[in-house]
């Protein structure tokens, strides 16, 4: 069984709020990871994933952790 998506964008967020959310990549290291969409795995937790919108890099983190 696949992940199931809870909050899905289709696009990419191409412009980052003033006061948006943002942290360090972990690939150029910029302050450019902004929260992209929620996903819950097969045990039911929840998972935000962030997307450098310089490098494109993502990680995924638990969503109590990235709040």
């Amino acid at each position: 069984m696949p992940d199931v998506p809870v909050e899905r964008r289709t696009y990419f967020p191409l412009a980052m709020q003033p006061n948006g959310d943002r942290r360090p990549c972990p690939r150029c290291g910029r302050l450019a990871l902004t929260p992209w969409y929620l996903r819950r795995d097969r045990e039911r937790r929840v998972w935000r994933r962030w997307v450098c919108v310089d490098c494109h890099a993502h990680e995924d983190l638990p969503e109590d952790a990235s709040a």
